[in-house]
């Protein structure tokens, strides 16, 4: 399938939330033949996942607000507005929100792993995010997140 032009912007209908953030998939594999997928992010500190890596996909990300530390193996990278991130396949990377907020975009290529984030959301008509979660998850819920993560080649990773 040849993917077809297309424009897009964060609609009720595109967009997802999960406590402490707010996905708007902005282009999906469906879209673009499944060679990459788009996704305009907005998320709070207190959001941010553990070390791991990705098998299957290249993640990069634009900064649009805020300031987030990566660590992607061995360096460190601190970004803000304007600055672009590239995180390699089968490098485990993790990062830190510097700033109470950030506003990105998460470019991931080939395309798939969306399809997680879409899966383990919900709708937001409102398009805000879920509050943040004062208590850790329970475990029941992070080994939900950890078993469905591996099935897109996702492994979490000891820090």
């Amino acid at each position: 399938m040849k993917p077809s032009p297309f424009l897009s912007n964060g609609t009720p209908e595109n967009s997802r939330a999960i406590p402490g953030a707010l996905f708007h998939f902005l282009a999906t594999g469906e879209q673009t033949d499944g060679q990459f997928s788009l996704m305009y992010i907005e998320v709070h500190k207190g959001n941010e996942p553990p070390p791991h890596t990705h098998k299957n996909e290249d993640e990069c990300y634009y900064i649009i607000e805020g300031q987030i530390r990566f660590w992607i193996g061995n360096e460190v990278f601190d970004a803000k507005a304007g600055d672009f991130v590239n995180l390699p396949k089968n490098v485990p990377h993790r990062f830190e929100l510097q700033s109470d907020y950030v506003k990105e975009l998460m470019w991931i290529t080939p395309a798939g792993l969306e399809k997680w984030f879409w899966d383990n959301s919900a709708p937001s008509p409102e398009m805000k995010a879920l509050p943040v979660m004062t208590e850790p998850p329970p475990a029941e819920l992070i080994a939900h997140f950890v078993q469905s993560l591996s099935e897109y080649g996702v492994e979490m990773v000891k820090p």
